[in-house]
Parts: structure tokens; C-alpha cells; sequence
């Protein structure tokens, strides 16, 4: 590389060799040493808000199924119908597409953190053939599980 280099601090540090004169402006009085890796100060400003879209709430059916139960996965009270099938991927209003699951699993499970596989086997057999007519055998497998899955391919031992 030949000539002058430029660096560029985000801190307000001045890199070593340059001196501030009184216009404000930087004057090269030796050879430029790095100072350290840029950082980062801020992103940029976002001048609209950033809205949540809007969530569909569950059908009064589905509400009442999981009214009095308890988590699929912890056993805690309160809960939430929690889709099999989000709006999104086709899901309905019908009772057998919601299972019950406390707040802090419901989230688990739609980020796909959360395999339920081993929980609706056998006691909710109904739930898991009503996501099968949605999204088909595959389909379900990954939104239940969390994980992908490919035709063929087996279930490992639990």
C-alpha cells in the first residue's frame, strides 16, 4: 500500500501522530499507527415505529378446550391455546388445531426451540392428525419437532 493511510475512529479518539489544530481539523505530524477496530456507536434512527402485526386470537372453541388444563410440558396454570398449525401455515378455527401450553413453552415452541413430539404421543393423536391434514406427514413432523426432516429418514431413540 503506498501513500498516506486513513483511519477512522467512531469513539472520538484521535489516532496517535495527528495533532487537533483550533479549526477543529486533524494535521498529520508523524507516521499513522492504528488505533483499534472500528466500534460501533449506533444504527441508524428508524422515523417510523416498528408495529407488531397483528395477531389473530384464538376461536372462543379453542379457548374453551384449554380452559381449565394444564401445560403439556410443565403442568403450570394459566395457559394459552398454543396453534399446532399457525394462521400462517393454513391453521384454523377448529379445537383439535390448539394444544394447552403455559406462556414461557408457547413462545419456546413457535420459535421452534420446543419439540412436543414426545408430549402429544399417544394422549393427543386427534391434534396431531388435524396438523397432518395441514401441512402433511413431513410438514408436521417439523413444525411439532422443531427440527427439519427429510423424507426416509427415521426418528432417533429417545
Amino acid at each position: 500500500m503506498d501513500g498516506p493511510r486513513i483511519i477512522l475512529v467512531a469513539d472520538g479518539s484521535r489516532p496517535s501522530g495527528c495533532r487537533v489544530r483550533r479549526s477543529g481539523r486533524l494535521r498529520r505530524t508523524g507516521p499513522l499507527k492504528r488505533v483499534g477496530a472500528l466500534r460501533r456507536t449506533g444504527g441508524p434512527t428508524r422515523r417510523t415505529p416498528l408495529l407488531r402485526a397483528p395477531v389473530s386470537r384464538a376461536s372462543d372453541a379453542q379457548r374453551a378446550k384449554v380452559l381449565g388444563r394444564r401445560c403439556l410440558v410443565c403442568g403450570a396454570r394459566p395457559v394459552d391455546p398454543a396453534h399446532l398449525v399457525s394462521r400462517a401455515l393454513g391453521g384454523c378455527d377448529q379445537p383439535d388445531c390448539v394444544v394447552a401450553l403455559c406462556r414461557i413453552h408457547h413462545r419456546a415452541f413457535d420459535r421452534g426451540a420446543l419439540d412436543l413430539l414426545p408430549r402429544l404421543e399417544p394422549d393427543h393423536r386427534r391434534e396431531l392428525a388435524h396438523a397432518v391434514e395441514h401441512l402433511g406427514l413431513v410438514g408436521a413432523l417439523r413444525r411439532v419437532t422443531g427440527r427439519r426432516w427429510r423424507a426416509g429418514e427415521r426418528a432417533e431413540a429417545a
